[in-house]
């Protein structure tokens, strides 16, 4: 039987919302992004979820919201899903990471799905699907490497180095001083008093990309370590996967974009180590639409919380 689906994916980017209706009718919504600490995680959560099932009317069978930043403890969890199933009329919840989501989406078979944009994740399946494994991400205060936010703040920190005398590199401190609009001596006092720090860092990585492309030796160095990183999760994920020659690894997200120079340095890298990109041609919105399908969470089953009226 065909059933009524709304479905969640995004982060700091950005959130986006679509629907799946039994009579064939569909609507997709973007909604705006944060990063931990900007606001009220819960409200925001469940007010993107009521705002959207009452956009798209009538009874939901089920919502899956997958996303960069989750509640940090059960009663969180289930203030989102009190408010949303007292508020609107979706009748079941699924709350993941959106690595699970990314996953949903990129790996057919045993491997691992890489997806950066503002932060990054990732999630590996393994021995013959039988095993889930999460790596990396971890959020901005404690990690998030190879992420956008990480990119742009490794050249912030080579810009503020070379306007002290510490090293760095100039023309990074040109560029960021432009880009932020901000003298060399205010540049740290733009940016931790911008609206949005993290977002802003983060979209400053398009710009170190660009250099790099360029020919800025400092620029380089940060994305090759960036790529070193993507690598790393890609081997560590096939060694705690058991996985074999066929391990798939799918990258997901603006930062690794097909035709990005990181994505190209993460290509020649996984080469070295016998493994290769996997292109499945979806995107992480796609695999929160192929959760709300499901039965049962199955092999995600650990990695989703579920709530019903």
């Amino acid at each position: 039987m065909s059933k009524n689906l709304i479905f969640f994916d995004g982060g700091g980017s950005g959130i986006r919302a679509k629907s799946q209706l039994a009579d064939g009718k569909s609507i997709t919504k973007n909604y705006p992004g944060f990063s931990p600490g900007e606001l009220p995680l819960v409200d925001y959560l469940a007010n993107l979820i009521v705002d959207f099932a009452g956009e798209v009317g009538g009874p939901i069978d089920r919502a899956v919201l997958a996303v960069a930043t989750l509640p940090a403890d059960d009663k969180q969890y289930g203030d989102i899903a009190k408010s949303v199933l007292a508020k609107s009329q979706v009748k079941e919840l699924w709350i993941c990471s959106d690595s699970v989501s990314a996953c949903a989406a990129a790996i057919e078979k045993d491997g691992v799905v890489i997806a950066a944009g503002t932060g990054i994740t990732a999630l590996a399946v393994g021995k013959n699907r039988s095993m889930a494994h999460s790596l990396a991400g971890d959020g901005f205060l404690v990690g998030d490497e190879a992420s956008a936010y990480w990119i742009g703040k490794m050249a912030l920190n080579s810009a503020l180095r070379a306007r002290d005398g510490r090293g760095g590199d100039k023309d990074l401190l040109d560029v960021a001083c432009k880009h932020f609009g901000a003298e060399p001596y205010q540049l740290t006092h733009t940016v931790h008093q911008l609206d949005r720090p993290v977002h802003a860092i983060a979209s400053f990585a398009k710009v170190v990309s660009e250099m790099a492309t360029s020919g800025n030796a400092a620029a380089y160095k940060i994305l090759d370590t960036a790529a070193d990183e993507i690598v790393l999760i890609a081997t560590t994920a096939k060694r705690e996967c058991d996985g074999g020659p066929e391990f798939q690894v799918a990258l997901i997200g603006g930062v690794l974009a097909p035709e990005n120079l990181i994505t190209k340095l993460v290509g020649e890298k996984l080469k070295a180590q016998g493994l290769s990109i996997h292109i499945s041609g979806k995107n992480s919105l796609d695999g929160a639409g192929a959760l709300a399908n499901l039965e049962e969470p199955g092999i995600f089953k650990p990695l989703i919380r579920t709530f019903t009226k």
